[in-house]
């Protein structure tokens, strides 16, 4: 899944204390929601089914619901307050919390793996390596790469049922593999 900004739509920040992160294919629980506000150099007010967090997306309560109706697994919707003219409760962070070791580090330019992080901190163009993937029982719908957490992969049910209901602000590519695997 990869973000589409609709017309006049806005980006938002996480406030202090952070406690969102993607780094670490995990459940997550708090007992207070993390808060996201709009990114005020923004003039544009409007919000999409997946809002852009610069560490990931907020799911709507329709996108959260499909996924619900659908049992799709490898995410948790972790609830947030957005602060945008008003506060909303009814979006959620997807935490994947599931992931594979699919990327290939050398077709895509992979650069600075961060221990802390447990993967890369910059690739330069995504590419998959298709013998692992092939060598790989892929058991949820929806999963990130074990060593780059930016991005979101969903299997061709999940891409249905969010392009039936008509979902914005996301747009699916399809994935890129490595000319030879390294």
């Amino acid at each position: 899944m990869s973000a589409v900004f609709e017309p006049d739509e806005a980006s938002f920040t996480e406030q202090q204390p952070q406690q969102l992160n993607f780094y670490h294919t995990e459940p997550k629980s708090f007992a207070t929601p993390p808060a996201v506000s709009l990114d005020t150099f923004y003039e544009g007010r409007a919000m999409s089914d997946f809002l852009k967090l610069g560490i990931g997306f907020l799911a709507s309560e329709k996108v959260q619901q499909i996924f619900l109706e659908n049992q799709f697994s490898g995410l948790q919707f972790v609830p947030v307050e957005v602060h945008a003219d008003t506060v909303d409760h009814c979006f959620a962070f997807m935490n994947c919390i599931a992931d594979y070791d699919l990327l290939d580090p050398v077709a895509s330019n992979a650069k600075r793996f961060k221990e802390v992080i447990g993967g890369y901190a910059k690739v330069s163009s995504e590419k998959l390596d298709k013998l692992r993937l092939l060598s790989t029982t892929i058991t949820h719908d929806c999963f990130t790469l074990s060593n780059y957490k930016l991005v979101y992969y969903v299997n061709e049910r999940v891409k249905f049922a969010l392009e039936q209901a008509g979902v914005s602000g996301i747009d699916f590519v399809p994935a890129d593999f490595a000319a030879t695997s390294t």
